[in-house]
């Protein structure tokens, strides 16, 4: 009896050009973050991520519009992790595991690129316009969270919660920060700090 021969699916175009993005995104973050914002080419990138040297320009257009996806990708990637970790109790519980997820991740390559977007972004407006998306979308999930703390009762039903999640957010920008100035800088114990005072201030216990 003939056997049976299993064929492989081809892949669509539109599949295939999603690879080739996201590897030439991936490339991109690699380079912010070895070289900075202005310090390579688009046809660098389309070297590193084992394409054609025109692919880049193809794709995105420009090298900004390009940075602005290594942006998104980059936040992208810490939502994705985020939504792994085990704490799944709304409030403080999460708020605490999302500030350590932050903290260990400000260690990564791939967000020392976007510090050097976000630097970057006060003289294009193009990546002004994203980063102000992404920090709105940060503080939107904090604001969420408190209020999910609200409301199952681990949070104070008279915490502001805008003012709350902007003090987190602004606390985690600046964390961000010392991390890329200084790979030794140890920020475990300031954030444990910081998630025992944010306790003592939002706890309704």
């Amino acid at each position: 009896m003939a056997t049976a021969v299993k064929t492989k699916k081809r892949r669509t175009q539109a599949e295939r050009r999603e690879e080739a993005e996201e590897k030439l995104i991936v490339a991109a973050t690699e380079l912010v973050a070895m070289k900075g914002f202005d310090g390579f080419s688009l046809a660098e990138v389309g070297d590193r991520a084992g394409y054609s040297r025109g692919l880049p320009g193809h794709y995105f257009g420009s090298k900004i519009e390009l940075q602005n996806r290594v942006a998104e990708y980059v936040v992208n990637e810490f939502y994705v992790d985020a939504a792994k970790l085990e704490v799944r109790e709304h409030g403080l519980k999460r708020i605490a595991s999302l500030i350590r997820h932050y903290l260990v991740s400000s260690k990564l390559e791939r967000v020392k690129a976007l510090t050097f977007l976000f630097t970057h972004a006060q003289l294009e407006d193009s990546l002004k316009q994203t980063m102000t998306k992404l920090h709105n979308q940060a503080l939107s999930v904090l604001k969420q969270e408190i209020e999910l703390g609200i409301e199952n009762g681990t949070i104070r039903k008279d915490v502001d919660s805008d003012l709350q999640a902007g003090i987190i957010y602004a606390f985690l920008r600046g964390q961000l920060g010392f991390a890329v100035l200084d790979p030794d800088y140890e920020n475990v114990k300031l954030g444990e700090a910081f998630i025992q005072n944010l306790k003592k201030s939002l706890s309704a216990e």
